[in-house]
């Protein structure tokens, strides 16, 4: 009964924050960016160079490789106070250290998850096995997780 309340009240905060938007903070809308044009090159250069191309947050870039930076106050991870998605609540994620994404040609990935936060806002990068790339925002006056 308590995940169907709290099912609801998740629909109810993204009804809300559909009809009260408010700007993402610079720091975490250049997360964002930076993170969408990382895995956009990883897929092409997979594509170009017909082998996979690993997409790697905390390691410098190298051959087959490419890193992530991040911008300042921007860290890695789910903060405590924010929920998962409820996409992910069923799924067994817990990590908040993100992992590798190896990337290959005809646009296939392995899937994986990662959380970035700045304060009390998070994203949610969600990536598909077919390259499918989500992107959701954490409103925390809301206590709902909305797409970006």
């Amino acid at each position: 009964m308590a995940d169907l309340g709290s099912l609801l009240f998740q629909r109810a905060g993204r009804i809300a924050a559909a009809l009260w938007p408010t700007p993402l903070c610079p720091p975490l809308r250049a997360a964002q960016a930076e993170l969408c044009r990382s895995l956009q090159l990883a897929f092409r250069l997979a594509s170009a160079q017909r082998r996979a191309i690993v997409l790697e947050p905390t390691r410098p870039a190298g051959d087959g490789v490419l890193a992530v930076k991040l911008p300042e106050g921007v860290c890695w991870g789910r903060p405590a106070a924010v929920p998962l998605p409820p996409s992910l609540a069923d799924s067994g994620w817990r990590g908040g250290r993100p992992r590798p994404i190896t990337v290959m040609p005809q646009r296939r990935a392995s899937a994986n998850v990662w959380f970035l936060h700045h304060g009390q806002e998070a994203l949610c990068l969600q990536l598909g096995l077919r390259g499918s790339i989500e992107v959701l925002r954490y409103r925390p006056r809301l206590r709902a997780w909305v797409n970006c």
